[in-house]
């Protein structure tokens, strides 16, 4: 039996409770991409990474470094990992939204 990738990405999307514009955001990409990649869009690319790790006998973060960037290429694409510690942590626990107080938006 063949086994083919299917993305999970919506499904941990909704159990962090966040919408297909807000995950965009958050990590610098359109609401598109992110509708692509719940349908299975770009899973193959993704899967010759972990193939990648496979081979090399190390984690997916081990396979990026961070180097200084010339300024103009220096643009933030998105929100750092703290940004977004710290957005959970206002929005509430486990990422879930808070719902919005009527009285406070008049």
């Amino acid at each position: 039996m063949h086994l083919k990738p299917k993305s999970r990405i919506a499904a941990l999307r909704k159990k962090a409770g966040y919408t297909q514009a807000q995950l965009g955001v958050f990590i610098g990409v359109t609401t598109n991409t992110i509708q692509n990649w719940e349908k299975d869009n770009g899973l193959d690319q993704l899967e010759k990474y972990l193939k990648l790790c496979t081979v090399l006998g190390c984690d997916l973060k081990e396979l990026i470094e961070y180097v200084e960037a010339p300024e103009e290429e220096a643009k933030p694409k998105g929100f750092s990992l703290e940004e977004l510690r710290e957005l959970r942590e206002r929005w509430g626990t486990n990422g879930k939204l808070k719902k919005p107080n009527p009285k406070s938006v008049i």
